[in-house]
């Protein structure tokens, strides 16, 4: 069983519209284990999702320009409080310290969100995070193995205020950008930020920094392309459940156009 679910493209695109944080499912057997009250979850999840990246991603497939593959789309079917699939693993990963690793002990206001030591981790790690590891470690193998090239836009959302874990100093723009000395080429930051310009306030690497890679092409492997669009919710959200269709059509708009950059152009199917 995997939660990340795969959207096919076309098979000429290298392109990964990958969605990890825009669910608030949670398995009841996962929800067993969490200390917090029902009305408590929901704030958390308020506060934790990236509402409505999923439906940007979706639309942005939608809008290529003519004769331009479709981008291939990977979601998270579930809540990041169930796992986290873009920490590391391990004990290196940075968030462990404030309870935000691969699977949370804190929620954003750092009160306890289950048992630390978490007493469940080893099965969510085994039951939700390797599996989603291994499928999308697969779908990029797979595009390299076809295209010669992985392109991963990592499509994110974030308060405008900051949450207790996070540092308040940090400048927090409509979009942060985030990405890596090896997988984010000057080209590729260039085309993001031409292709988000409508925006204005555009920062890189703050408040966030970094963009995800599959552990097994992680700073070795070139042929991986990697960039994080963090968008502030205030763009595109009226609450934080609730969409400005307007908005969301034009953040998807930019969306499809730096997807537009990366991808050939290709005989229409």
């Amino acid at each position: 069983m995997t939660s990340c679910h795969i959207h096919a493209g076309h098979a000429d695109s290298p392109v990964i519209l990958h969605v990890p944080h825009a669910s608030r499912s949670i398995p009841e057997t996962v929800r067993a284990g969490m200390l917090l009250t029902d009305d408590e979850l929901q704030l958390e999840l308020d506060e934790s999702t990236d509402t409505a990246t999923d439906h940007i991603a979706i639309r942005a497939a939608e809008l290529l320009a003519s004769g331009r593959p479709r981008p291939w789309l990977a979601t998270n079917e579930f809540s990041r409080l169930v796992i986290d699939p873009e920490r590391f693993p391990g004990d290196d990963e940075p968030m462990n310290a404030v309870g935000r690793g691969a699977v949370y002990t804190r929620t954003c206001n750092r009160a306890p969100l289950r048992p630390e030591p978490a007493t469940d981790a080893q099965r969510l790690m085994d039951t939700y995070y390797r599996p989603y590891a291994a499928t999308l470690t697969d779908l990029v193998d797979d595009r390299i193995a076809n295209t010669g090239a992985a392109v991963i836009i990592d499509v994110h959302s974030y308060p405008q205020h900051p949450s207790r874990f996070e540092n308040p100093n940090k400048s927090r723009p409509a979009l942060c950008l985030g990405t890596d000395d090896f997988h984010t080429s000057n080209e590729l930051r260039e085309q993001a930020l031409d292709a988000f310009a409508p925006l204005g306030d555009i920062a890189t690497n703050t408040p966030y920094g970094g963009c995800y890679v599959p552990l097994n092409r992680y700073r070795h492997d070139p042929r991986v392309s990697a960039v994080m669009i963090e968008l502030r919710r205030d763009q595109y959200l009226i609450t934080p459940r609730t969409t400005e269709t307007a908005k969301v059509e034009t953040i998807a708009r930019m969306l499809a156009t730096l997807v537009d950059h990366r991808t050939p152009k290709v005989a229409a199917d």
